[in-house]
C-alpha cells in the first residue's frame, strides 16, 4: 500500500482514538463526578439494553453522552466548513462566523422559533438563510482576481451585522418570555439543552455532509490552486463551487441549530490541522473533523466545570480563546502579504 493511501487512514485511526478519549473524559467529568469504571459499566449495560435506573446511568446515557456526541458533531461541522470556505475562496481568514454564514444561519433558527415551526423546519430554514447570507457576501466580494481577503472580510462583517440586526428585530417582536429566553440562550452558544431527539435528526446529516467533503478532497486541492488553474485542469468550477459551498452552509446550519453561534472554531482549527498534516485535502478534511470535534468536546467540559455549579456559554468561551488567536493569525497574514496556506 502506498503512502498517500495510508496517510488519511492513519489520520482516521488516530483521530478516532483521540476523539473517543475526549468523549469518555466528557462522560466522567461534571458537577457530580463519575469514575471511568462506572462510565464503562454504564456504556456496557446500555449496549446490552440494560438500564439499572442508577444515577450514573442517567448522568452518562441521558445527559452527558448526547451532549458529548453533539459537541463532536458541532466541532467537526464548523471546522470542515471553515476548511471548505478557506479552500474555495483561497482566503486564510474565511470562516463561518467571519463571512456571516453563522449569523445568517442563526437568524433562520431564531426566525423558526419565533414562527413556532418544528425543529426540523427550523433547521431547514437555517440552511436557506445561511446560503442567502453567503451568496450576498460572495456577490459583493467577487472581483476579476477572485475573492480578495480584505473584501471578503469586510463584506462578511457587514452581512454578519445585518443578520445580527435582523435577529434583534425578531427578538424585539417576540412577546413570549419563554421563547425569548430560548433565543438568547441559543445565540450565546452552548450544549446544555441537547437531548437525543435533536441529535438523532442532526447527526446523520452532519456525517453525510462530512463524507461528501472527504470525497471532494481532490476538487478542493484544485480550488486551492486558484479558479483559473482549476478550470485549466478540467474542473467545472461553477458547479463544484456551488456544491461545496452548499456543503459548507449545510454543516454550519446544522452546527448552529444544535449549539447556537460558536465563534472562531471554524477559523483557527483548520490552520492548526494544516500545520499538522499538510495542505492535501484527503488528509486535511478528516484531520479538521476529528481535531475540531475533540476540541469542542474538551471546551464544553471546561465550560460546564470551571464555574460549577454554573455553566459558561460555549460560544463565550471559544470567543475568549479565539479572538487572540485570530489577531495573531491576522498579523501573520499581514506580514506575509495575505498569502494563502499558512
Amino acid at each position: 500500500m502506498n503512502t498517500p493511501a495510508l496517510r488519511p487512514a492513519m489520520i482516521v485511526v488516530l483521530g478516532s482514538t483521540v476523539l473517543a478519549a475526549a468523549i469518555v473524559l466528557s462522560l466522567a467529568v461534571g458537577v457530580i463526578h463519575t469514575t471511568p469504571g462506572d462510565v464503562f459499566r454504564v456504556l456496557g449495560d446500555a449496549c446490552a439494553g440494560r438500564d439499572d435506573g442508577s444515577l450514573a446511568h442517567t448522568l452518562v446515557i441521558d445527559m452527558r453522552l448526547p451532549r458529548a456526541l453533539a459537541g463532536a458533531c458541532v466541532g467537526a461541522a464548523l471546522d470542515v466548513s471553515g476548511c471548505l470556505l478557506q479552500s474555495l475562496l483561497r482566503d486564510p481568514l474565511a470562516s463561518p462566523t467571519l463571512i456571516g454564514t453563522a449569523q445568517a444561519s442563526g437568524f433562520g433558527r431564531v426566525l423558526g422559533v419565533f414562527l413556532g415551526w418544528s425543529y426540523a423546519s427550523s433547521v431547514a430554514l437555517s440552511f436557506v438563510t445561511a446560503m442567502l447570507g453567503t451568496a450576498i457576501v460572495l456577490m459583493f466580494a467577487r472581483s476579476r482576481r477572485g475573492f480578495p481577503s480584505q473584501v471578503v472580510l469586510l463584506a462578511g462583517v457587514n452581512v454578519g451585522m445585518l443578520f445580527a440586526a435582523l435577529i434583534g428585530l425578531v427578538q424585539y417582536a417576540s412577546r413570549d418570555e419563554g421563547q425569548l429566553s430560548r433565543m438568547v440562550l441559543m445565540l450565546l452558544g452552548g450544549l446544555w439543552q441537547v437531548t437525543w431527539s435533536p441529535l438523532a435528526l442532526v447527526a446523520p446529516f452532519t456525517i453525510g455532509a462530512l463524507v461528501l467533503a472527504v470525497f471532494a478532497a481532490r476538487r478542493l486541492d484544485l480550488f486551492a490552486l486558484g479558479e483559473e488553474n482549476a478550470l485549466r485542469l478540467g474542473l467545472s468550477t461553477r458547479a463544484w463551487g456551488s456544491v461545496l459551498l452548499a456543503i459548507a452552509c449545510l454543516l454550519t446550519s446544522l452546527a448552529v441549530s444544535v449549539a447556537g453561534i460558536v465563534a472562531f472554531v471554524g477559523l483557527i482549527v483548520p490552520h492548526a490541522a494544516r500545520r499538522i498534516v499538510g495542505p492535501a485535502h484527503a488528509a486535511l478534511v478528516p484531520a479538521c473533523a476529528f481535531l475540531g470535534a475533540a476540541i469542542v468536546v474538551a471546551t464544553d467540559d471546561v465550560a460546564r466545570t470551571v464555574a460549577a455549579p454554573n455553566e459558561l456559554p460555549l460560544g463565550v468561551l471559544t470567543s475568549l480563546v479565539g479572538v487572540p488567536c485570530f489577531l495573531v493569525l491576522l498579523r501573520s497574514q499581514v506580514r506575509r502579504g495575505g498569502a494563502y496556506g499558512c
